[in-house]
């Protein structure tokens, strides 16, 4: 066998080593919680692919100490009782009870910023990304945008809006 294929061969059994495993990670987190970004989109008129997208990339898909120690499934700073116990160290990050707290104290931080109001209601993913980014959501800037819209596309969360929409189209008609 000659250089080139040995190379791609490898390369191969990394791909099935290390890249499958983390996708089956995250497709069962979407389904763990497809549910309750659905009824947080719902109530709070925020795309579901933004409250996914923004959850994968900041709690690493559920396995981050912070979101595994504290619930904090959005990487938002504030007040714990109990990091120093959990992790070792006391955290800047936000404690919360439950995951579905952590979730709707995200809707809530976004309901507060200025360009809520106009995107309210609007599935365009790229848009709330710009925006969240202007306000200064996270601190990463263009890669947290890149970060997450890859996530968003690579997972085909979009559709979640597309679905939200078209069920809500069904409803209206009835």
């Amino acid at each position: 066998m000659n250089k080139l294929k040995k190379t791609t061969l490898l390369l191969c059994l990394l791909f099935v080593v290390l890249i499958a495993p983390a996708q089956k990670v995250v497709k069962k987190y979407i389904q763990t919680y497809d549910s309750l970004a659905i009824e947080k989109s719902e109530k709070h008129k925020i795309p579901v692919s933004i409250i996914l997208g923004v959850s994968i990339v900041e709690s690493s898909a559920g396995r981050s100490l912070i979101c595994k120690s504290l619930n904090n499934f959005f990487g938002i700073k504030g007040n714990n009782w109990s990091s120093e116990e959990k992790m070792g160290y006391k955290s800047a990050y936000k404690e919360y009870k439950t995951g579905a707290e952590s979730f709707e104290h995200f809707c809530q931080v976004l309901i507060k910023k200025k360009f809520y109001s106009k995107l309210k209601g609007s599935s365009d993913y790229k848009e709330w990304l710009n925006q969240m980014n202007q306000a200064s959501y996270a601190s990463a800037k263009q890669k947290w945008i890149d970060d997450i819209t890859k996530t968003i596309k690579k997972f085909e969360l979009w559709k979640f809006d597309k679905q939200e929409r078209a069920d809500n189209a069904v409803v209206k008609k009835t």
